[in-house]
């Protein structure tokens, strides 16, 4: 059995580096030069490039388990009957962006400086955009339920803080129901997440509570 030139131990070596993309462009420069010339190596690499395809590339099975699990991971859009809750998100993002208007364009919003009026207006604008957003583009209604969750529920803070305190009265601060709906809404759009947990875990305290019972 001849012995292989060295030059074709090297180009052999390559072609199996390119098989896992490992091969630097001046080495496959080299190496499509190698092949134009030598036969052997050339049958060697379309025989790496055969086994390669035939261990990466499997016909697709059908398997409804996963397709079902592909489609609660990429949590399709619910848009209720008739479609009815895409409409009612982009009121609401409408109704927040109306009144985001005179505190960031004109810096007013009861008597509070111009500085922090502006702040409080990009917030509410920002959610006003992302519940446009979403009824636009409903399928990305749960990428925005963290930051819509935490802006609502601050504001909620915030609200029921200036209620106790006298600093604000209840209808002032009813303007925030707008928010408070989109918020509702988007998070109904995204399929309602968790509330298969608030179930369950209701559903045990139920039993629970009729065991209890039960042994009186």
């Amino acid at each position: 059995m001849s012995e292989i030139p060295d030059s074709c131990t090297w180009a052999r070596d390559a072609v199996s580096a390119g098989a896992d993309d490992q091969l630097a462009i001046t080495e496959a420069a080299r190496l499509e030069q190698h092949l134009g010339e030598c036969v052997a190596c050339t049958d060697y690499a379309e025989r790496v490039a055969t086994l390669t395809r035939s261990t990466r590339v499997r016909p697709a099975r059908n398997d409804p388990a996963f397709v079902a699990r592909v489609m609660v991971n990429a949590r399709p859009a619910q848009l209720g009957r008739g479609g009815w809750l895409r409409p009612a998100l982009a009121w609401c993002g409408l109704l927040v962006a109306y009144h985001s208007v005179q505190p960031l364009i004109f810096g007013e919003v009861d008597g509070v400086q111009s500085h922090l009026a502006r702040h409080a207006g990009a917030s509410a604008a920002a959610l006003a955009l992302g519940l446009l957003f979403v009824a636009w583009k409903p399928h990305r209604a749960f990428g925005l339920l963290p930051l819509a969750s935490a802006l609502v529920a601050l504001t909620l803070v915030g609200t029921v803080l200036d209620g106790a305190t006298g600093v604000a009265h209840a209808w002032d601060e009813s303007v925030h129901l707008a928010e408070v709906t989109g918020l509702v809404l988007s998070w109904m759009i995204a399929g309602s997440p968790g509330s298969d947990r608030v179930r369950d875990s209701w559903a045990v305290f139920r039993t629970r509570a009729d065991g209890l019972r039960s042994t009186r």
